[in-house]
C-alpha cells in the first residue's frame, strides 16, 4: 500500500534532508538533523504510515553524530534520505 504523505509533511522531509547536507561536517547540524528525523518519525508513527517509519527509523540507526570527525556513514544516510523524499514525492502526485 502506497503512503499518501501530505505536503506539509514532505516539505519538512525535504528540509531535513538538506539539514543533512550541511551536518556532513558540522556537530551540531549532526545533532538537529538527527533530533528533527526523530520528531518526524513520531509523527509518521501517528499517521500510521508504518513503511516510511520503519525506513526513517533505519535511517537514524546509521546516523551516529560524531564531534571532530567526517560522519563515516554521510553518504549512505545522504542517499537513503534523498531516496525517501523522492518516493514521497511521487506517492503524492498518485
Amino acid at each position: 500500500m502506497v503512503e499518501c504523505i501530505p505536503s506539509e509533511i514532505i516539505k519538512e522531509l525535504q528540509s531535513i534532508c538538506q539539514l543533512h547536507e550541511q551536518a556532513v561536517c558540522n556537530h551540531d547540524k549532526c545533532r538537529e538533523f538527527s533530533e528533527s528525523l526523530s520528531g518526524l518519525l513520531v509523527r509518521f508513527e501517528d499517521m500510521k504510515f508504518y513503511r516510511t517509519a520503519d525506513r526513517l527509523m533505519s535511517i537514524l540507526l546509521n546516523c551516529q553524530p560524531k564531534e571532530a570527525s567526517h560522519c563515516e556513514k554521510a553518504n549512505l544516510v545522504g542517499e537513503m534520505m534523498k531516496e525517501i523524499v523522492k518516493e514521497a514525492k511521487n506517492s503524492a502526485k498518485i
